[in-house]
């Protein structure tokens, strides 16, 4: 792993870059390749091909963007990536569980208020980002179904987004945000329909040339427990699919939330944190079988380059992690952690359990090493 930054006077650069190694490895088995056709809600449109999986030795340019500040907003062009939210496994909306994304972005660095009676909302944020996604190879456009197996269809669609973070306590930050994919073939980028997918609120049905694009809406907390300040806080994130409140919404919504306790009564040393997360929403309701992260019109889903913009926890799933950390010194520690993920058997047959634990330590032997 690389990584370097610059700043000159408002002008910043910022590139990261990793070394990656992987092996070969044989196609997947018929019974695998079938399976992934005949989800629930299926991604493509037919049994996969018997494709072995080439080994890679790269070089990948990750975080890689210049950018200038201006009257406290930074705005920046390149790959970057996001994190949307309060938790330590990831993020529901945006996490850099994907590549980055090649995108144009404006961001509130330092804090404002509104005037008047909105003041109440206390120091807010706002961050607004346009990108082009990669490797896309499926899309129901009104030209009909789109797309070959390992092959990325031209254009690939874009995805903006928006945040607002509000602070209105000491106690508490909650921030609302959105995100839309939209484009493709069959699907022009205009200023019509950027419009459209920045604003509008009905639906379309599948490749409908009218379709709005896949928008999805998300909320964020964190809030410390009064009376408890120094010990416990409370967070959580969520999104709802195609609709303006994943509170409003709560049988189209999915969650993680998390308690996370920075000091541990009678072991000052100890840090404790747990969070749970779902994506099979268990109130049921108009939505089943992996809906969340997927698009019947969009069929690769909320994924960048084929890898999961969103929560580790995917399609149709839920689970828990937890970390325990033991400071010896404000720089030594070690760390135990755990984690527990379940898929439905609803999504793929037989369902699916995996859990892991490990265990690592920071040791700085002086202050350069």
């Amino acid at each position: 792993l690389f990584s370097a930054y610059a700043t000159y006077g408002r002008w910043v650069g910022y590139v990261r870059a990793e070394y990656q190694h992987a092996p070969s490895a044989p196609a997947l088995s018929l019974t695998t390749r079938t399976a992934i056709a005949n989800l629930a809600l299926p991604i493509v449109p037919s049994t996969p091909p018997a494709t072995p999986i080439a080994s890679v030795n790269q070089v990948q340019l990750l975080d890689a963007y210049f950018g200038i500040n201006v009257s406290n907003f930074q705005i920046t062009f390149g790959q970057q990536s996001h994190w949307w939210g309060p938790g330590n496994g990831g993020p529901m909306m945006f996490s850099d569980n994907a590549v980055p994304i090649n995108m144009f972005r404006i961001d509130r660095v330092s804090p404002f208020k509104l005037p008047s009676i909105l003041g109440w909302l206390g120091p807010m944020r706002t961050e607004f980002f346009l990108g082009q996604l990669a490797g896309g190879q499926f899309l129901l456009s009104p030209l009909g179904f789109i797309g070959q197996f390992g092959q990325a269809f031209n254009p690939q669609p874009i995805i903006h987004g928006q945040k607002v973070s509000f602070k209105p306590t000491p106690n508490l930050e909650f921030a609302v945000s959105r995100t839309v994919i939209y484009g493709g073939p069959g699907y022009p980028l205009t200023l019509h329909t950027f419009l459209r997918s920045m604003f509008s609120t009905g639906n379309e049905n599948p490749g409908s040339a009218a379709k709005p694009g896949d928008r999805r809406s998300g909320v964020d907390l964190n809030y410390r427990i009064p009376g408890l300040r120094r010990w416990l806080t409370f967070y959580a994130d969520g999104f709802t699919d195609d609709q303006f409140s994943p509170i409003a919404y709560a049988d189209r919504s999915v969650w993680t939330a998390g308690l996370y306790l920075p000091r541990v009564p009678m072991l000052p040393k100890l840090d404790l944190r747990f969070e749970g997360v779902y994506s099979d929403n268990p109130l049921g309701g108009r939505i089943c079988c992996g809906f969340f992260y997927y698009n019947a019109t969009w069929r690769a889903g909320y994924t960048n380059d084929g890898n999961l913009i969103g929560s580790w926890i995917g399609r149709d799933g839920q689970g828990a992690q937890g970390w325990a950390n033991y400071w010896f010194t404000p720089k030594n520690r070690i760390q135990a952690s755990y984690r527990h993920q379940k898929v439905s058997n609803q999504l793929l047959p037989g369902g699916g359990t995996l859990t892991d634990a490990g265990v690592q330590a920071d040791v700085w032997t002086s202050s350069e090493l």
